[in-house]
């Protein structure tokens, strides 16, 4: 009976997500909650009806998890044209270099203030990938912490799903503000006249319809939440199958490298976020790899198998306890990162629009841009949103890592 509710559940989270995103598309409802929180939803309710514990190899589930989340991490970034980071306005690069700061400063300061009652070097770590480029950040960096922490696969998930939780709730609220009254609340603050001079915006970073061909094409893979498959023929599926495989060997050579430095494979997870970080942003620099279609929405699609494997296997009493102080973390961590780099946009004088916009990129990532940069009324800061979310995919895994280890330090 376990074996056959093991495949079960292995089939659910390999299938189910189909279902999600076919839903996301055709209600209004189930697409204001998100294709990644109803896949957390999901597996809570199969937690909660016996689909879990004894009823089938929550360990199984757990490993699989941590390789979708892995395997999804150089698909992601294979699409990213770095190229286009050239044709990024000073306003834009200021302004999404003062979310990393923001990141940093606040991730730092949460762990000085909890770490004599509530340890958080991980949590700390997750913050600065997820305010940088979001939840593959997030879920990459977790897994390793925990690693590195030496806790157990079952601490480590407990964990990553409070945080994940977390994210989503306090997310949503955020995004929600972002598409209603932030934008006129940032105008307001960051566009006043300083002193009797009038002082002109920054020029935007392109003239709408005119963006960069890198930037409108990076634009375009990471549209519609980022959730839509578009191969049509058979040499596009075969290419976005080689894109998969080239994944895999990704992953096999942070396995390897493991292998042969530990001596162990899967227990420090470290050498695979390495690898998979770094041959992602190597391989994206060539034409034809980057080219592939499909691939970007193939890797966030391992994010939602991911998030259903990770709440199927949940063990609730540990959960329960986790939850709420995971969730403050995260609301103050989130509160604090927006206002500081609101006020350092207001200190570097960032207009309005483009300081809610590389916000945006540095807490959502690529897929969010669109609606906000459309909600502040400058669809033209939709390209240069995305390369910055692009940027952070790229960087914000390992940066959050290395801040990790240095607050373990200490």
């Amino acid at each position: 009976m376990t074996t056959a509710l093991t495949v079960l559940a292995l089939l659910c989270i390999f299938l189910l997500p189909f279902g999600v995103v076919w839903l996301t598309r055709r209600s209004k409802i189930v697409g204001a909650v998100g294709a990644i929180a109803c896949c957390y939803l999901i597996g809570f309710a199969f937690s909660t009806i016996g689909l879990s514990g004894t009823s089938y190899d929550k360990g199984l589930t757990t490993t699989v998890a941590y390789i979708l989340v892995a395997l999804s991490i150089p698909l992601i970034l294979f699409s990213i044209d770095l190229r286009a980071l050239k044709q990024l306005t000073r306003g834009t690069a200021v302004g999404y270099s003062l979310c990393i700061v923001s990141a940093v400063v606040v991730a730092v300061a949460m762990f000085f203030i909890t770490r004599s009652f509530f340890p958080s070097a991980d949590l700390s770590a997750m913050i600065v990938g997820l305010y940088t480029g979001g939840t593959p950040n997030l879920n990459a960096i977790g897994a390793a912490m925990g690693s590195a922490m030496g806790r157990d696969v079952e601490q480590t998930r407990n964990i990553l799903n409070a945080a994940n939780v977390s994210d989503t709730l306090v997310g949503g609220i955020y995004f929600l503000l972002l598409i209603s009254i932030a934008p006129k609340v940032y105008a307001f603050f960051l566009d006043k006249k300083r002193g009797k001079k009038k002082e002109p915006l920054p020029a935007p970073a392109f003239e709408e319809g005119k963006e960069d061909a890198a930037a409108c094409e990076l634009s375009a893979k990471t549209d519609d939440y980022a959730f839509g498959f578009s191969v049509k023929d058979k040499k596009s599926v075969l290419r976005l199958v080689g894109a998969f495989l080239l994944s895999v060997g990704c992953l096999g050579v942070g396995a390897l490298l493991e292998f042969l430095i530990e001596g162990t494979v899967g227990e420090n997870l470290l050498y695979i976020l390495l690898s998979v970080s770094t041959l992602g942003v190597a391989f994206s620099f060539i034409r034809p790899i980057r080219e592939i279609k499909g691939q970007y929405s193939l890797g966030m699609y391992l994010i939602l198998m991911f998030s259903l494997a990770l709440s199927m296997s949940i063990d609730w009493t540990v959960f329960l306890s986790d939850i709420l102080p995971t969730l403050a973390f995260f609301a103050c961590a989130q509160a604090s990162v927006i206002l500081l780099h609101l006020l350092l946009c207001k200190i570097f004088r960032v207009d309005g629009a483009t300081a809610i916009v590389t916000s945006t990129a540095g807490v959502y990532g690529p897929p969010f841009i669109a609606p906000v940069a459309k909600a502040a009324n400058r669809p033209d800061l939709i390209a240069p949103g995305v390369i910055c979310g692009a940027l952070g995919l790229a960087v914000g895994t390992l940066l959050g890592y290395g801040v990790g280890m240095l607050l373990l330090l200490v």
